[in-house]
């Protein structure tokens, strides 16, 4: 490890067929104000020319390429990188994003000052084709209110491209992504959570966020199934770590969750998806997981509490309403 003033920072990037994009943003983070840095791309077997596009960028000495023998998924990528890490800190890019120049710079300012496990930060969505600034106003960072986290990281959202992590938290605690799954980013946000002490917010927007046609962020397919899979995976971390005080705000994730899946998956999974929602939600009841009272969640709830025929017309009429 490095000395505390100069940490080594291990960026992990995950690269399957993203030829159109590797270049801006591995670019992104060669130039970062912050230089100690080991970037670490996982080639997880891409059948464009992505590998091409990463030769060129070979000759900077921090580039580390780790070459899987087949193709084992986003999860499997990003497990390679963290097993390969060094870095007294992590983090995690995806190859079709890119990041202000200034945001590792930050990011291990913030951890060490506040001796943090964790830092997060906000993200900027930006559609496909579209051309951004890297350069950061840091004219105000001096004023940044950097927010100590506490229960307030579970509000956020779950990416693993925006945390900023204490190497040894990750190692020590074995922290993976679940092989498989789509929505991976769930049960590695949640025991992040639990296990990280000293948690802090960044409150500007230091990632910016490639919204492509093709993301599993706008899925309506079979991929939305596995979120069904995650809540679980999340609901068995809680009770595994005793977090009662979490219960209400993961009951409120789930409702909202289960009223983006049930509106939008294709008609052809819909009975599957409501059948999913019921098991979820008899074990939180079961469990006596309590939620918020919105609109969108009593809608949900009284659809998933009915009887599938009559539940699955309700849906029908719900999903025709919202598209009208």
């Amino acid at each position: 490890m490095n000395c505390q003033n100069n940490p080594l920072v291990s960026v992990i990037v995950p690269v399957y067929n993203v030829e159109q994009y590797l270049d801006e943003c591995l670019n992104s983070i060669r130039q970062q104000t912050y230089e100690n840095l080991e970037i670490i791309v996982v080639e997880d077997c891409s059948t464009d020319k992505s590998l091409e596009v990463l030769s060129k960028h070979l000759n900077d000495q921090r580039i580390k390429l780790i070459r899987h023998e087949k193709n084992s998924g986003l999860s499997a990528a990003r497990n390679t990188g963290i097993d390969a890490a060094k870095g007294d800190y992590i983090m995690f890019v995806d190859s079709d994003d890119l990041v202000h120049l200034s945001l590792i710079e930050l990011c291990v300012k913030y951890a060490i000052v506040n001796d943090a496990d964790l830092i997060t930060y906000n993200f900027k969505a930006f559609e496909d084709g579209i051309k951004l600034s890297l350069q950061l106003d840091l004219s105000n960072v001096d004023n940044l209110k950097v927010l100590e986290q506490g229960e307030n990281y579970f509000n956020q959202q779950h990416f693993a491209w925006l945390k900023f992590i204490r190497t040894s938290l990750v190692k020590s605690k074995r922290l993976y992504f679940p092989i498989g799954l789509y929505y991976e980013d769930w049960p590695f946000h949640w025991e992040l959570g639990l296990v990280a002490n000293k948690k802090f917010h960044i409150p500007a927007e230091l990632l910016l966020y490639r919204q492509r046609k093709t993301s599993i962020t706008g899925s309506s397919g079979k991929k939305l199934l596995d979120l069904f899979k995650v809540h679980s995976l999340v609901l068995n971390l809680l009770e595994q770590y005793k977090a009662v005080s979490l219960k209400e705000k993961f009951a409120n994730k789930v409702k909202i969750s289960q009223w983006s899946i049930l509106t939008r998956i294709d008609k052809g999974l819909l009975g599957q998806a409501l059948n999913d929602a019921k098991q979820i939600n008899k074990v939180l009841k079961t469990k006596n997981y309590k939620f918020e009272i919105s609109i969108r969640i009593l809608i949900i709830n009284l659809i998933v509490s009915l009887p599938n025929i009559l539940g699955l017309k309700m849906l029908e009429l719900l999903r025709f309403l919202i598209k009208r």
